[in-house]
């Protein structure tokens, strides 16, 4: 008996629940006559929208370049007169630890290690990795196992450095209490392409309580002859750094 309501249960589900699906492939992965084939690099388009009966959605970005580099994005919406506005949310959360770099001639890296009380981080195990620039074709070396002193501060000489002359960033990695913390100590906009000597007089900075903020997207849309027509898009502000892409969008999308 059990087993019958549950096959009815689920026969009812799928008979009431259904699904429209709104295309637009002009970016997609399958669309060989787009124009740009690399833009989905830093702008990726939305390529499906679909809408679901229980007020949830699903939309779709499915890059030229391989499937791995798909996205799928879903929230909710709701439907006044012919206008359709999606809603959907995501966190961003504060960086685990920051650097502060001075430069100075010293022939050794001095990394000293605190927390945003001022509290010294001592006899701390640190694993040091050594990022190379790209162009260079070396690959990083097993990481190099430090621990801090009574004084939160590791030393790591020049001259014991690997091809230091190719050293893009240095990756600093280590476990805080529940926490596992790592980063990349540089100047170059890229921890992998050297532009700039990395300073040797580092302090690190750890974060006890990184802050959290929720980002809500809210996109409107008009509905009108089977085709979905997008007017805006927006994202709540957030006074953390959000590295999350804006959505893109085409003009409509036609159901299918």
């Amino acid at each position: 008996m059990k087993k019958l309501l549950t096959i009815l249960s689920f026969t009812i589900f799928i008979l009431c629940f259904s699904q429209e699906k709104y295309v637009n492939d002009a970016t997609a992965y399958y669309n060989s006559k787009s124009k740009k084939p690399f833009g989905y690099i830093n702008n990726p388009s939305i390529n499906e929208i679909y809408i679901n009966s229980d007020n949830t959605f699903e939309m779709w970005m499915r890059p030229h370049n391989s499937c791995f580099t798909w996205q799928e994005f879903k929230g909710t919406w709701k439907k006044t007169s012919d206008s359709i506005t999606f809603s959907n949310h995501y966190e961003v959360k504060e960086a685990d630890s920051y650097e502060i770099l001075k430069k100075n001639n010293s022939d050794k890296f001095t990394i000293l290690f605190k927390n945003d009380s001022k509290k010294i981080i001592a006899n701390q195990s640190i694993y040091i990795t050594y990022e190379y620039d790209f162009d260079s074709k070396i690959n990083p070396d097993n990481s190099y196992e430090f621990t801090t002193n009574k004084n939160g501060i590791i030393e790591i000489p020049i001259n014991k450095i690997p091809n230091f002359d190719k050293v893009a960033s240095l990756k600093y990695k280590f476990q805080y209490k529940q926490r596992k913390i790592d980063s990349y100590i540089t100047e170059s906009d890229f921890v992998n392409k050297k532009a700039k000597e990395i300073p040797k007089d580092i302090v690190v900075v750890l974060i006890e309580n990184p802050k959290k903020e929720t980002v809500v997207r809210t996109v409107k849309t008009i509905l009108k002859d089977n085709k979905l027509y997008i007017l805006s898009s927006n994202k709540t502000k957030t006074n953390i750094k959000d590295f999350h892409n804006e959505w893109k969008f085409e003009k409509l999308y036609t159901k299918e």
